[in-house]
């Protein structure tokens, strides 16, 4: 529930933040990239480049979160392993000391 009403207030953070800029920049600007360059308005410019760089950190969380779970899950893995086989020596440990 706690990560619903967080999210909800990011997305009104970033509504709120956009339609702010939005409203105070209609500067129109020569935007030159490598390849040409085209003529935007300072809030679109801005709002684009902010969307972009958003979504650019949401991948690379994305990534390094997927990561440290494939990472724990092999983990978890290992360790069921060595239980078990701790769990077989100490089986055979006591049979041999119980002959």
């Amino acid at each position: 529930m706690i990560k619903y009403i967080l999210g909800f207030i990011i997305v009104l953070a970033i509504l709120i933040v956009a339609i702010t800029v939005g409203a105070n920049n209609d500067q129109i600007i020569t935007f030159n990239y490598i390849v040409a360059e085209s003529q935007f308005q300072l809030s679109t410019l801005v709002a684009i480049l902010f969307g972009f760089g958003l979504i650019l950190g949401w991948f690379i969380t994305g990534f390094f979160y997927l990561k440290l779970k494939l990472k724990n899950i092999s983990l978890h893995r290992q360790i069921k392993r060595q239980n078990l086989q701790i769990s077989e020596l100490t089986s055979v440990r006591e049979k041999t000391k119980a002959d």
